[in-house]
């Protein structure tokens, strides 16, 4: 049976090549080279573009794979189990069928010449029962309109189709999933039991070295009032008798206390609840907080409003692989992190910008209605290395980025990030460059970021320790470097510094970054006519860059 699905399967590729060598009609299946319809051998498009028909591709089907006949790409077989309809194919089909109708009705005969088929035979009937021109017209207007109904009836009914094959999907899985909690429970239960037994086992060893500290007492007591040396000798063998055994109880507690098995269960099982219960009531507070679903664009499908909504809540590595639901999320402007700092919640929004993933600054703005969220402490690292940008401007020029890339064991740089991305409160959004170093010169070089007070006297610092780190010392256009002056001693704050040109001498010993992209932005902003009006439009850090 597998070899004639092995000779079944190059059959079909056998006619595909065929049909592709041969220019085989759009129209038509590659590999079965029958027309298309809009019943049983719908067109569907792979993800390579190719189109094959419903029945060649449940024929191609392999452990849920499918092979493009065409260009042998392999693909993964939808969750509904079929690729999406080519609703372009069938348009044009209908297209050509229509181009098809036209002359053949302009060059038919007259009625009588016999032709009694289809459209013909109705137009007869029409005809015959003595309907005007204007109603036959009216009436066939009408008979476009109820085909149309017939094929959105077909496609609601597939797009059903694949919910309800998606929805038992879930279903089985949902199931699989109760099954792991009852296993759980049933867990817990025969953890309880095993401390329930365990604490038996101790009761009676208690009871046990209870009744022994009694006789031991009693024989303290007669111990003090002995009077004869007889009385004296069968106390002693007694002391001895008792005294053994009571110590051979106390040994048996000592070796035999706590049973490390019944604990070391017990621990797991809990730990295991613990967490389950946690993560269910994390989900529960999300859900009860949740924002209502806006509406969908009307156009969209069954299928393309379920993975919206099922994707309302993206995790880091959707994000990562970038796929199918977090990239449409991400064009629809729909991807914020979240991140709550002194009992105030604050978001920023996540953008794919030239394939490259970057947050922005956090805002304190409300979430948007249906935006899929998650922790900044998920996508941003928590120190260097890592790429920030910051995206200058100023009057008569739009936002411009600059790229910077931090250096790892950097206090400031790791200061420089925080900014960026407004972690700690303040952020360089809205703040001005305020003023250019060496301007025209050897070392020439811009200054920026006193978000405190935006004209360089600010102080305020967000992280101790700044200077201590393992900074080199250069002065290439590019290199980003610590400011902060208090009289005549550089001091410990946000401020920045970035050569945009070369020193001639050894340079600055805090630099903690440098420009990758976009040094002829800082470099024009220093020949502005006035560094002042140069805004940090924009700022964060790109993901995983």
């Amino acid at each position: 049976m597998e070899a004639a699905g092995r000779g079944g399967r190059k059959a079909r590729r056998r006619r595909a090549k065929k049909n592709m060598n041969t220019g085989g009609s759009p129209a038509e299946c590659p590999v079965c080279m029958t027309g298309y319809d809009d019943t049983v051998q719908r067109p569907r498009t792979l993800p390579c573009g190719h189109t094959v028909c419903t029945l060649c591709i449940d024929q191609l089907k392999v452990q849920g794979r499918v092979a493009c006949p065409e260009c042998r790409v392999s693909h993964a077989v939808p969750k509904g189990g079929q690729f999406p309809v080519s609703y372009a194919v069938e348009a044009f089909i209908r297209m050509m069928r229509d181009a098809e109708v036209a002359p053949a009705a302009a060059a038919s005969p007259p009625p009588s010449a016999g032709e009694g088929k289809g459209a013909a035979a109705a137009a007869d009937k029409k005809e015959a029962a003595g309907l005007s021109k204007k109603m036959r017209s009216f009436l066939q207007e009408q008979e476009t309109t109820v085909v149309a109904a017939i094929t959105a009836c077909r496609e609601a009914q597939s797009h059903l189709d694949q919910y309800q094959t998606t929805l038992a999907g879930w279903g089985k899985r949902q199931q699989q999933l109760e099954d792991r909690l009852l296993g759980l429970v049933d867990q817990s239960r025969s953890a309880r039991e095993l401390l329930r037994q365990e604490e038996s086992r101790a009761a009676v060893k208690e009871e046990e070295l209870k009744k022994w500290e009694q006789r031991m007492q009693a024989l303290l007591e007669t111990l003090r009032t002995l009077t004869t040396e007889q009385e004296a000798g069968g106390a002693v063998t007694e002391v001895f008798r008792c005294t053994g055994e009571a110590e051979q109880a106390v040994e048996e507690c000592r070796e035999g206390f706590p049973d490390a098995s019944t604990v070391t269960t017990a621990r797991k099982v809990n730990a295991a609840s613990s967490a389950a219960l946690e993560a269910v009531q994390a989900a529960l507070e999300t859900l009860a907080t949740e924002e209502p679903w806006p509406q969908s664009d009307p156009d969209s499908t069954v299928m393309d409003r379920l993975h919206l909504i099922w994707t309302g809540s993206l995790t880091a590595e959707d994000l990562r692989s970038l796929t199918q639901p977090a990239r449409r999320l991400l064009e629809a402007g729909r991807v914020f992190a979240v991140h709550q700092a002194e009992g105030q919640l604050r978001h920023a929004k996540i953008s794919l910008e030239a394939g490259q993933l970057c947050l922005h600054a956090l805002k304190d703005l409300p979430l948007p209605l249906g935006a899929a969220t998650l922790q900044v402490s998920e996508v941003v690292p928590p120190s260097p290395p890592c790429t920030v940008f910051l995206d200058l401007s100023w009057p008569g020029s739009s936002p411009r980025r600059v790229r910077i890339r931090l250096s790892p064991d950097t206090p400031r740089g790791r200061q420089f990030l925080l900014l960026c991305t407004g972690q700690r409160g303040p952020s360089y959004v809205n703040t001005r460059l305020y003023g250019v170093g060496q301007k025209g010169k050897a070392g020439e070089y811009v200054m920026g970021g006193d978000y405190e007070s935006n004209d360089g006297s600010g102080s305020s610092v967000l992280l101790p320790g700044l200077d201590e780190g393992d900074y080199r010392k250069s002065g290439r256009a590019g290199d980003v470097f610590g400011l902060g002056w208090s009289g005549r001693t550089l001091g410990e704050c946000g401020q920045f510094g970035i050569y945009t040109r070369d020193r001639q001498d050894g340079g600055e010993s805090l630099v903690f970054g440098d420009v990758m992209d976009g040094l002829h932005v800082v470099a024009e902003a220093a020949q502005y006519r006035d560094i002042k009006e140069v805004t940090v439009a924009d700022c964060g850090v790109e993901l995983w860059g």
